[in-house]
């Protein structure tokens, strides 16, 4: 009686596999375009011009082309003359892929910040579509230079911090305060980004607090990527190091 049982179970356990076989064989996927999920970031030296590809998806394939329409949303805060965008896009018959070629000019953009250009592909009757795509647009630096942002988190004293930074030479190219010293950052809360174009090299970062219990913490990025990550209360009174941009 068990072995009996056993094959029976074997049994239903093949016809179930071979029922969800021919549901797959026999599913059409639905009309559904996207565009890919990888984020996109624009960052241009002023006055310069660049040209992206952005792919959009569908879910299936048809035998003629299908041409999807292009919007930019009212989220978009970028200057026009920033971002040339074209209305439509064509999905060739037989793929389930497309270019997008978007020209975008640095046109007011900013080192400090940036400007979004939102787009979305137009829903139809017989077509569903995928989130909004933003793009990120920031003004780079020149060649030659790196984007330099150092973000500084205040504890409940921030006026006691105070930092420069030494070019190989020992000059002050970049400080908390001209002349140097505390009080820069006194009734400041939360935290504070700083953002400057500096030549590429090997620079000197010091770091002070009045108290003495490095109460501020400090991040610096170079073009994004992180060269310093400096915690609070760890230093004490002093901190200084060697950083490459």
């Amino acid at each position: 009686m068990k072995n009996i049982k056993l094959l029976m179970v074997a049994a239903l356990g093949l016809a179930t596999l071979n029922s969800c076989k021919d549901t797959i064989d026999d599913f059409d996927a639905p009309a559904f375009a996207t565009f890919a999920s990888d984020p996109v970031v624009v960052s241009l030296p002023d006055g310069a011009q660049e040209t992206k590809e952005i792919t959009i998806y569908t879910a299936n394939k048809t035998s003629s082309d299908r041409v999807i329409d292009v919007v930019v949303t009212e989220a978009t805060d970028a200057d026009p003359a920033s971002y040339n965008v074209p209305s439509s896009v064509t999905i060739p018959a037989n793929s389930n892929e497309a270019k997008l070629s978007i020209d975008f000019t640095s046109v007011n953009l900013e080192l400090t910040s940036e400007k979004k250009l939102v787009l979305r592909l137009t829903q139809t009757d017989g077509l569903n579509v995928g989130e909004d795509l933003v793009i990120g647009m920031s003004q780079s630096c020149p060649s030659g230079e790196a984007k330099v942002k150092i973000t500084l988190g205040f504890d409940d004293w921030p006026e006691e911090a105070a930092w420069r930074i030494l070019d190989s030479t020992g000059a002050t190219v970049l400080a908390s305060a001209d002349p140097f010293g505390y009080g820069a950052y006194a009734g400041s809360t939360g935290s504070l980004d700083i953002v400057q174009c500096l030549t590429s090299g090997t620079y000197t970062i010091q770091i002070y607090d009045q108290y003495g219990d490095g109460g501020t913490t400090y991040t610096i990025t170079s073009d994004g990527t992180q060269v310093l990550s400096l915690g609070g209360g760890g230093y004490g009174g002093s901190y200084s190091a060697q950083i490459t941009l």
